[in-house]
């Protein structure tokens, strides 16, 4: 009995460490910049390459969301936020691999503003990985989707005969976490059982 109330002491003050470490940052593959257009909600066209911004996801071209009783395509919406956004300006993408589809995944800036958190801060992109905090602000204040109905990317792909996608990062403090404690947990067992 005591042993596993050791293991728990254990176990919760290594998730307060691992909480305390630092984001680990992902291993940049590239880095381009120039003139950007936004191919849908959470897609560029760069230099040539197809760029999937990571950590986001936006509603399909032809999407149809619900505000009142008014339907509107919020993902030919979500394309024209961010065509906004890159417009007569220079975009930074770090990029950090491919997703399955061949298209770089990058985070991207303009005038150093990431792309990514203001798509989903502005309620035309959902949490995808990251901007968790962003997504809860867009909700709370009603802003774009988030003044309506709307059925999250990811669900309209699968029930529309899309290709399910999965999210590009969960969040990596999380990660952190289990990596440590699958790490340490057989060796703390391993000693509790030698009691």
């Amino acid at each position: 009995m005591a042993g596993g109330w050791i293991f728990l002491l254990v176990l919760g003050i290594g998730a307060y460490v691992a909480a305390q470490l630092p984001v680990p940052e992902r291993p940049v593959t590239g880095e381009l910049r120039g003139s950007a257009s936004a191919s849908d909600g959470d897609s560029l066209r760069l230099d040539g390459r197809r760029i999937r911004i990571e950590g986001i996801d936006a509603p399909e071209i032809g999407q149809m969301c619900r505000r009142a009783d008014t339907r509107w395509d919020c993902g030919a919406q979500a394309r024209r936020r961010l065509a906004a956004l890159v417009a007569r300006a220079t975009t930074v993408c770090r990029l950090h691999g491919q997703d399955r589809y061949g298209r770089d995944l990058g985070v991207c800036t303009v005038r150093e503003n990431d792309l990514g958190r203001e798509m989903v801060l502005s309620g035309y992109a959902v949490s995808y990985g990251l901007y968790h905090d962003e997504e809860e602000r867009a909700r709370s204040s009603g802003t774009g989707l988030w003044g309506g109905d709307f059925v999250r990317p990811q669900e309209w792909r699968r029930s529309n005969g899309g290709v399910d996608e999965p999210p590009h990062r969960t969040s990596d403090r999380i990660e952190t976490i289990i990596r440590w404690l699958q790490e340490y947990s057989s060796g703390i067992m391993a000693r509790i059982g030698g009691d």
